[in-house]
């Protein structure tokens, strides 16, 4: 079996090579000793790695198990070889293919993390490094709340624990936005995706992280500049119709109001004060004496005011608000029934966003003085809503709207009286 390991026939190795012959160079010295260790006495058994040399040149690798013996009367040495080339390349690859992944670990600029079941760090890569400012031999083992703010971390290791318990990992997959902190304690803004593969002892996610602050910061700037710009399109059409100005700065408060009582996230609620504050925009297409007329408007002239939610989604469709600002425009006039216009939208078919414009919308119309006819009040207003509650009206925005005037003591800022 030997020879056959090693590429000879039985009659050109039997009696012909010697065990030095066939062993690496490198390795003679070691298999020498392992010889005088035994023949000396000093050992009865070994056992070692051993490279050997095939007939074709290839190099070869075994373990050797030898003992010294007693054959007729004589010492003698037993060994017993395991060929281990497979077994040895099959290493080697694994270990090329463990470089290979490495490099590209630590050729991503993104920190890539691998935790275990226990939430302890196993792998960090340069990115990593980078981004918290950790060496990996500072965290391999370490739980992955050195990186987690200390007032989130609680939330953190119940949310871990009940996904283990639960099998469900509801952030596998998604982008996600988290807080993150440095080795110096700074915090910061940081995107995460994560995936995850089973173990025999549970599941092993890895997160790919990055840094989002100047991401952050720009989209700031550009939404400072986009409520500019809003501010400014209102200010044009105050200098064409003041009352409508005034009225849409009302309704953008009110219907803020209504979208924090409602719970809005605050990304949401800005997009709908943005949006109120521009609903109106599409006056500008409608003739100023008609705007301003103080009497009852004829089938005509009232057939252009209500082109105003068209026009004004018109100028606004091409400007990227990261809210569907020109929707609102659209659907402000929509109502829940299909009675609104410009196309009679029902129920779920109009935004959550247009819906809260509406009630705000006519709360503030009815409530305060227009050009063709005095104010009606604000119970008026509130009446109306609540008697269109479920049919005209979202039955929430309208709740909503109820409880800040009538539990809450809203009232509409007397800086936008004019």
């Amino acid at each position: 079996a030997l020879a056959e390991m090693l590429g000879y026939r039985r009659e050109e190795f039997v009696g012909r090579l010697g065990p030095l012959d066939v062993v690496h160079p490198e390795d003679r010295d070691l298999v020498a000793r392992m010889m005088r260790e035994r023949l000396s006495g000093r050992t009865e058994v070994v056992r070692y790695t051993v490279r050997g040399i095939h007939k074709d040149g290839r190099v070869v690798y075994a373990e050797v198990f030898g003992r010294r013996i007693r054959f007729r009367g004589k010492l003698a040495l037993l060994d017993t070889v395991v060929d281990l080339t497979e077994k040895m390349r099959l290493l080697e690859s694994l270990r090329e293919s463990e470089r290979s992944r490495r490099a590209i670990l630590d050729a991503a600029w993104d920190a890539i993390i691998t935790v275990n079941c226990r939430a302890e760090i196993i792998e960090w890569n340069k990115g990593a490094e980078r981004l918290f400012g950790y060496k990996a031999d500072e965290v391999r083992g370490k739980s992955l709340l050195i990186i987690i703010p200390p007032r989130y971390q609680r939330a953190f290791q119940r949310g871990f624990a009940r996904a283990l318990e639960t099998g469900e990992h509801p952030h596998v997959g998604h982008l996600k936005e988290v807080p993150g902190r440095r080795k110096d304690g700074s915090e910061f803004p940081v995107e995460i995706s994560l995936s995850l593969w089973q173990t025999r002892e549970g599941p092993h996610f890895v997160a790919v992280a990055r840094d989002i602050t100047e991401r952050k910061e720009s989209l700031l700037r550009w939404r400072r500049s986009l409520k500019e710009l809003a501010r400014a399109l209102s200010a044009a059409l105050e200098a064409r119709d003041p009352y409508t100005a005034r009225h849409q700065l009302r309704v953008a408060e009110l219907a803020q109001a209504i979208a924090e009582e409602l719970g809005l996230p605050t990304d949401r609620v800005e997009g709908i004060y943005i949006g109120a504050l521009l609903h109106d925009i599409g006056k500008l297409a409608v003739p100023t004496e008609i705007l301003s007329k103080p009497t009852k408007l004829t089938p005509a002239e009232r057939s252009l005011v209500k082109h105003h939610a068209a026009a004004g989604y018109e100028i606004l469709k091409e400007v990227e608000f990261p809210w569907p600002v020109a929707e609102m425009v659209l659907q402000h006039h929509e109502r829940l029934d299909g009675s609104g216009y410009p196309h009679g939208l029902e129920g779920d078919r109009i935004t959550m966003e247009a819906r809260i414009l509406a009630v705000a919308d006519v709360v503030e119309a009815m409530a305060s003085h227009r050009p063709y006819r005095a104010a009606l009040g604000v119970e008026a207003a509130l009446e109306e809503i609540r008697k269109g509650r479920g049919t005209l009206y979202d039955p929430a925005v309208v709740d909503a709207c109820l409880r800040l005037f009538r539990e809450k003591g809203f009232r509409f800022s007397s800086q936008y009286e004019v």
